[in-house]
């Protein structure tokens, strides 16, 4: 049986208090990074798992942040 392996807690808890903070672009990048160093993925495939991941727990916050590009 394969065990489902998420983010550690350090890695989930920092991503929380960044977006809170609203430092999301910053979370990204933290998170983008920890997917290409630990889960030795390519930028494309950690590039979607970041994207996915901010949909999933953090979707307002993404909504505004994408709102704010837009607008400028």
């Amino acid at each position: 049986m394969i065990k489902k392996q998420g983010l550690p807690e350090d890695v989930t808890v920092l991503m929380r208090q960044l977006v809170m903070n609203g430092h999301i672009r910053m979370a990204g990048t933290v998170l983008y990074t920890y997917f290409i160093r630990c889960w030795k993925l390519d930028d494309e495939r950690a590039a979607y798992y970041m994207r996915r991941y901010f949909e999933k727990y953090f979707a307002p916050q993404l909504q505004r942040h994408l709102q704010k590009l837009n607008k400028v």
